[in-house]
């Protein structure tokens, strides 16, 4: 597929604002107690303070970690995502433990360190995407064409803004189908994720019938 055969199709392409400062803060802050509670082990100082700073460096990332799933709609369909948060909200019970002395500091520290790596990838997932999302005008009326779907996981051809469908290509590639209001206008959205390059775009096998689309939007028209 070619974005500019999709726009013959009455489809746009949407541009993306990303805004990555509302990850990278509450991350970086989250390193500093995670810091403080590594040089607080290693030189022996205050270890009751230590689950702490370890329980409030993994609540921050956590922070970071939704500020970077909100950006974008549907990415904890991506499996290296919900790794990611998960890894992170398991950590702060792992420090609870560390704090009733049921495992160690280094296993806390070193989990921690662990957890967050994995979110990073994840973040970096989310943030290295190529964007190909594109729109149509949609009646919020209109039912989607069930028979122009082949090898969807169709969950409601009623117009919804939550996901109406979706088509999984590997467990961190996809491309769902959800529906927009905006400015009193509803629109029928397009949103591929997991794709970066163009190359890669135009390799990928949506089994769409575009046309169907495109019939009944301009029945809608008329």
């Amino acid at each position: 597929m070619d974005v500019r055969k999709m726009r013959t199709f009455g489809w746009t392409r949407v541009e993306l604002t990303r805004r990555p400062s509302r990850v990278l803060y509450p991350m970086a802050w989250g390193m500093l107690p995670l810091g403080f509670a590594f040089m607080m082990w290693l030189f022996g100082s205050s270890p009751e303070y230590i689950p702490w700073f370890g329980a409030a460096s993994m609540l921050l990332m956590l922070v970071g970690g939704l500020a970077g799933v909100s950006s974008r709609f549907g990415t904890l369909n991506a499996s290296k995502v919900g790794v990611g948060l998960v890894s992170i909200c398991f950590g702060v019970m792992v420090w609870a433990l560390v704090a009733q002395e049921t495992v160690s500091v280094v296993f806390g520290l070193g989990y921690s360190a662990a957890s967050t790596y994995v979110l990073v990838k994840a973040l970096d997932f989310i943030f290295r995407d190529a964007g190909y999302v594109f729109e149509r005008e949609w009646d919020a009326k209109q039912n989607i064409p069930r028979g122009a779907l082949h090898g969807w996981d169709i969950k409601t051809t009623r117009f919804s803004q939550t996901c109406m469908a979706l088509k999984r290509f590997n467990g961190n590639s996809f491309v769902q189908i959800y529906g927009v209001v905006r400015d009193g206008t509803s629109y029928l959205r397009f949103d591929l994720l997991g794709c970066e390059s163009k190359l890669e775009f135009k390799a990928m096998n949506f089994g769409v019938e575009w046309p169907d689309f495109q019939a009944i939007g301009h029945s809608q028209e008329e």
